[in-house]
C-alpha cells in the first residue's frame, strides 16, 4: 500500500480556535500554548490518514467530518472498528505509548484536522492540565465503541448494524445527506456489497433513508433509530457522557 503525499499544512497563527471539542475545552492559556504547534490540513473521502504498522509522526483533531477506524486482516479486508469526528482526535495511540497502530485511519467524509507533531502532544500531555483529561476521557469512549461494535458486527442483523452506522456518522457530520456509496459501506461494514444493497433497500422501502450515487439521505431519523439495535444508544450514552465533561 502506498503512502499517499502529506496534504500541505496552514498555520494557524490569528485564526479562530478549531472546532474540535477537546481544543474548545482548553483554558486560553493552555490552547496558547498550544496553538504554534497546530496546523490545519484536509483531506479528501477516501484518503488514508494514516498507514498500519507505520510510525505515527502526527495525531490529528478533528474539525469537521469522520475518520474512520478500520481492523485489517492479512488478505487485505478491512472493517470499521470506530469513527472518530470533532469529538476526537485520530492517532491517539501515540499518547499511549505507542508509535505505531495496527490499524488504518481513513477519512470517511471530506475531513478538516487541526494536525499536532507527536513529540509536541506528548509534551503538552505530560503537563496533565485539561488536554490530558479531555484525551484519556475520549479513550474511555472509544472503548465503549470499539467493544459495543465487536459485538453488534457478531449478533445484530445488517439492517440493525447499517442503521447503527448511519445514525453515528449523522451525528458527527451534521447533515442528512451523507456522501457515501454502497461500496464504501460494504467496506466499512465488512460485507460484501450485495448485502449492503438488499439492507440500503430494505430502509429506503420503508421510508427511512433514500439514496443517489454516491449519496445516502436520512428522511426519517426517529425511524432509522427504531431500527437500530441498542448499540446506538449505548454508545451515544457514553459519548455524551464524555461531551458533557
Amino acid at each position: 500500500m502506498l503512502k499517499p503525499p502529506p496534504p500541505q499544512p496552514r498555520p494557524m497563527t490569528n485564526q479562530p480556535r478549531p472546532a474540535n471539542k477537546i481544543l474548545t475545552t482548553l483554558p486560553d492559556e493552555e490552547f496558547e500554548r498550544l496553538r504554534p504547534k497546530l496546523r490545519e490540513v484536509s483531506f479528501e473521502l477516501g484518503e488514508t490518514v494514516y498507514l498500519p504498522e507505520e510510525k505515527m509522526d502526527y495525531a490529528y483533531f478533528v474539525n469537521s467530518g469522520i475518520v474512520s477506524w478500520l481492523a485489517a486482516v492479512e488478505n487485505g479486508n478491512t472493517v470499521e472498528a470506530g469513527v472518530i469526528g470533532p469529538e476526537g482526535i485520530a492517532g491517539v495511540a501515540i499518547v499511549l505509548g505507542a508509535n505505531s497502530t495496527p490499524n488504518q485511519g481513513l477519512a470517511q467524509s471530506k475531513v478538516q484536522v487541526s494536525r499536532i507533531a507527536a513529540r509536541d502532544l506528548i509534551a503538552e500531555f505530560r503537563q496533565n492540565g485539561r488536554l490530558n483529561e479531555m484525551i484519556l476521557r475520549f479513550v474511555q469512549s472509544m472503548f465503549t465503541q470499539v467493544a459495543q461494535t465487536a459485538a453488534c458486527n457478531r449478533l445484530h442483523t445488517l439492517d440493525q448494524r447499517l442503521a447503527r452506522w448511519l445514525l453515528m456518522t449523522h451525528d458527527r457530520i451534521g447533515e442528512n445527506k451523507l456522501p457515501l456509496t454502497q461500496e464504501f459501506l460494504s467496506r466499512m461494514l465488512g460485507v460484501r456489497r450485495a448485502g449492503v444493497s438488499v439492507a440500503a433497500n430494505s430502509l429506503r422501502q420503508q421510508g427511512l433513508i433514500d439514496y443517489h450515487r454516491g449519496d445516502i439521505v436520512v428522511v426519517d431519523r426517529p425511524g432509522v433509530e427504531r431500527i437500530s439495535c441498542e448499540c446506538y444508544k449505548i454508545v451515544k450514552q457514553e459519548y455524551d457522557a464524555y461531551l458533557a465533561s
